[in-house]
């Protein structure tokens, strides 16, 4: 009975042992899986002020991108209003068709910006028997080539106000424009002359009624075409191209030399062009250059058309030789059909003139666009 008492207790005894080692390791587990809990709960909270912390700073973000944008859109308002203006100035001081028609009853002017603005410009002035025909180009597109546009045709028209159209010369005004570059210069250190300069500029002035057509250029040309048999109805073509002096604004303003003026006496059915470079410079399809040979070559394959006529075979011989390519540049083409009647003695093409035409002239020359295509 002892015995069976005595196994009793030590199995109460180890029973009680393992209840409490179990009840301890229970509490352990408990203990654990609580810290675990407050570990994962303060990871949770944590995280929670991250997820917090973000959707402030996308929200921030977002504000921001919404005013950026809204920055963005004003200032697009406002160029694409100062585009509008100076279109608009551009429209203003280039000359009306009507105005163009009263003198060249048989004309056309191709203009097409190669951006929604160009930097080819062009200018009609007359007064008396003398018609001033101006053309060039700023060698940029966009908004700032049309500022520049307008700013030599504001040179020129205050050049022209200021002189008397008849007693001075093609090879004169482009000296003047020149001075007045280099007066621009002096006056900004920071306007680089050899990159804002006109790169070609052709000056034409024409006495129809005395039968001559004074002519210079600056990089710029102009082109005659003349009936090989003058006063006859044979319709065969010649034409002549006039260069201009190789000799850009930037020249320097101490050393420069002036431009020369060319005179041409001028006969019957005479046709002249005064044209940009852009035209020629277009490549095709097979990648070579429109070029100024081909365009002589068109000038006399629609020499015969009027003048509005001719606009449109050009600008179509244009589309069909870009064909996919973009357009490389600013497009203008005057086409003019003077009128002058027929010689009454032999035609010296061109003559010496610049040093007979200045002598005695009181001229100092340092003295102080959406696209527009001219048609009926």
């Amino acid at each position: 009975m002892l015995v069976a008492i005595i196994i009793l207790a030590i199995l109460l005894a180890v029973s009680a042992f393992y209840c409490w080692k179990l009840r301890n390791q229970n509490n352990e587990i408990t203990l654990k899986n609580e810290s675990d809990i407050k570990i994962k709960n303060q990871e949770i909270k944590e995280l929670n002020a991250k997820i917090k912390n973000l959707e402030t700073e996308n929200n921030k973000y977002d504000n921001s991108v919404s005013e950026l944008k809204q920055v963005i859109e004003n200032h697009k308002f406002k160029m694409v209003e100062m585009l509008k203006h100076l279109l608009a100035l551009q429209k203003t001081i280039l000359p009306e068709k009507n105005y163009i028609k009263s003198i060249f009853p048989d004309f056309f002017v191709l203009d097409q910006p190669g951006d929604t603005a160009g930097g080819d410009f062009y200018k009609f002035y007359h007064k008396g028997d003398f018609t001033l025909v101006a053309c060039g180009n700023t060698g940029i597109s966009g908004v700032n080539g049309l500022i520049k546009g307008i700013l030599n045709v504001v040179f020129l028209t205050e050049i022209l106000e200021r002189n008397d159209i008849a007693k001075i010369s093609s090879g004169q005004i482009l000296d003047m424009l020149r001075s007045k570059y280099a007066h621009l210069t002096e006056r900004n250190e920071n306007y680089r002359v050899n990159e804002d300069i006109p790169v070609n500029f052709t000056v034409c002035i024409i006495n129809q009624k005395e039968k001559y057509l004074q002519y210079a250029g600056a990089y710029g040309s102009m082109c005659l075409l003349r009936k090989s048999y003058p006063g006859t109805s044979r319709k065969e073509i010649d034409v002549h191209e006039f260069r201009g002096d190789r000799m850009n604004f930037a020249v320097s303003y101490g050393r420069r030399k002036n431009y020369a003026t060319e005179q041409i006496e001028l006969v019957k059915d005479d046709k002249i062009y005064l044209k940009t470079d852009g035209f020629a410079n277009q490549r095709g399809g097979n990648g070579n250059r429109f070029g100024d040979s081909y365009l002589r070559q068109m000038f006399m394959k629609h020499a015969n058309e009027p003048m509005l006529d001719q606009m449109h075979s050009y600008k179509q011989e244009f589309a069909n030789w870009k064909g996919n390519n973009t357009k490389a540049n600013d497009i203008l083409v005057i086409g003019l059909a003077l009128k002058v009647k027929n010689a009454e003695k032999p035609i010296q093409f061109t003559t010496d003139f610049e040093d007979e035409f200045i002598e005695n002239q009181d001229v100092n020359p340092d003295e102080n666009f959406e696209n527009e295509i001219q048609e009926d």
